[in-house]
């Protein structure tokens, strides 16, 4: 066979024979036993991607919907609540066999709003409560 030097510094006809011979060169024949990967070979692989799934998805999931659920369950009149729109009020009455809450918004005018139970996020404490705005008409 020809050496790399040849091939580096030889002629162009030389490079060619070269280059000819190195692409006819047989790859060794693959053992009997050696056979491509089946399922079994990869079972490993997906079991550990189905853990890793579970653990950093579904796991934490389950565990943030409880203690959601925890949260509706322990709301009482005159918590102060902030739903997933925003919206911040005090629990004026709970119905649960409509599973709804209704917030008063503004005392001073009786606003009151209805609300699905499950948009309530957090129930505040008093010091997370909004403070009293004073209203436009009565500030002239």
């Amino acid at each position: 066979m020809l050496s790399v030097f040849t091939f580096i510094t030889g002629s162009i006809p030389g490079q060619i024979r070269c280059a000819a011979m190195l692409a006819q060169e047989t790859v060794p024949p693959v053992a009997e036993g050696a056979a491509d990967p089946g399922l079994f070979d990869m079972l490993p692989l997906f079991a550990m991607m189905a853990l890793v799934f579970y653990f950093m998805l579904i796991r934490p999931q389950r565990k943030q919907a409880r203690e959601h659920e925890q949260l509706l369950s322990g709301i009482q009149k005159h918590d102060n609540v902030r739903t997933a729109g925003g919206i911040v009020g005090k629990v004026a009455q709970v119905d649960a066999d409509h599973d709804l809450v209704i917030l008063t918004i503004d005392e001073s005018k009786n606003v009151r709003m209805r609300v699905a139970r499950q948009s309530v996020v957090a129930v505040l404490s008093k010091e997370d409560a909004p403070p009293k705005i004073m209203e436009e008409d009565n500030a002239r």
